[in-house]
């Protein structure tokens, strides 16, 4: 059972008294600028489908994922978002082993324990903030079969470029990378950075389709790899994985390109916007650091004596639900991640944050 991820509405209202409708969602990362302009009011329209099977393979639906994107098709897998992807990805390798770049989300790890795959974490060197030493990788990525590797990261939004992943890669031919760059159109120039397009015969991308243009209930998602690798993965492909609303999102996205991909540049803009003005809010106040990156997403560490689960709770009770970060492996109970939304509420979010923080200190070190 899934559990301890952002975004879960009706059990923060339990827990706070309030209604849902009185909680703004800070911690599910999704687009801060709401669904592509058309798309809901185009899958209302197109309720009827959900009388009928969808596609099986989903075909339709990733020829027109390959034109949105530029992308051979033939190398492109969809399913039910990423997460259907990432719990597939380890029964490629029974009994195997994968490393898992953290601190980084959970699901990785979940998925190779559910699946039967032993794997380690690699953290980074003290000091480096969040950037792992890729040398270090380098050297012990080749004992693994899998390394699980999210660019920009969740929860930390930092992101390497794909001329120093390529080397990555390469050092270790025999091993399979898992890029999941599920944040990877929330970065300004995305185009330039993603690894979708490379050659190399041991890289696997994740790209959520959900995140971006906030659709994250109908679930889909796609892998793209190279042909012996993505004929290893339909295998294991349930047919009729991708729903019939899923699908005319896509096609819906497809349709109307030059739209999409605007809506695309302009929310990495807004992000990234966003993300400046709230860390000159809070850079420097009540002792809080705050980690840069590319992501709709900030991730900050208390003050000493700051507890993330009081912060939580007291930004509950101001209407405001962030993401506790406690339970990630190699963080701890003094981190919160922020889901960007508009002004307003990154900015009540940024004051809250500072004076929560201040007050929790204080008494925790009454």
């Amino acid at each position: 059972m899934i559990i301890g991820h952002g975004g879960n509405i009706p059990e923060a209202a339990a827990k706070s008294g309030l209604n849902v409708e009185q909680i703004t969602d800070m911690s599910s990362n999704t687009n801060p600028l709401g669904p592509m302009p058309g798309m809901v009011a185009h899958l209302k329209n197109a309720m009827d489908v959900v009388t009928g099977l969808p596609e099986a393979d989903a075909h339709a639906v990733v020829q027109a994922f390959a034109g949105l994107t530029g992308l051979d098709p033939s190398k492109i897998l969809a399913a039910g978002g990423t997460t259907q992807l990432i719990y597939s990805i380890p029964r490629l390798f029974p009994q195997g082993r994968a490393l898992i770049l953290g601190p980084t989300y959970a699901d990785y790890a979940d998925a190779c324990a559910m699946n039967g795959v032993n794997f380690t974490f690699a953290f980074p060197d003290s000091g480096r903030n969040f950037a792992h030493d890729l040398n270090r990788i380098a050297g012990i990525a080749a004992d693994y079969d899998l390394v699980f590797l999210c660019n920009p990261n969740n929860p930390t939004g930092d992101a390497y470029a794909p001329d120093t992943l390529q080397w990555l890669v390469r050092k270790c031919p025999a091993t399979v990378f898992v890029l999941d760059e599920s944040y990877m159109p929330f970065a300004p120039e995305s185009a330039s950075l993603t690894m979708a397009g490379t050659r190399l015969p041991n890289v696997l991308v994740l790209s959520s389709f959900s995140k971006i243009y906030k659709v994250p209930g109908l679930r889909i998602g796609f892998a793209i790899a190279p042909k012996g690798l993505k004929e290893r993965m339909e295998i294991f492909q349930m047919p009729w994985s991708v729903g019939s609303l899923a699908q005319e999102a896509v096609l819906f996205a497809a349709g109307n390109k030059d739209a999409a991909l605007g809506y695309i540049e302009k929310t990495a803009d807004y992000v990234a916007c966003e993300r400046k003005s709230m860390e000159e809010k809070i850079k420097g106040a009540a002792g809080i650091t705050i980690y840069p990156g590319v992501t709709p997403f900030v991730l900050f560490r208390l003050p000493p004596g700051c507890r993330s689960d009081r912060v939580w709770e007291g930004m509950l009770g101001n209407g405001l639900l962030v993401r506790d970060c406690g339970n990630f492996h190699g963080l701890g109970p003094r981190f919160v991640r922020v889901s960007l939304r508009d002004r307003k509420t990154n900015t009540s979010a940024a004051e809250l944050l500072i004076s929560l923080s201040r007050n929790t200190a204080l008494k925790e070190n009454f």
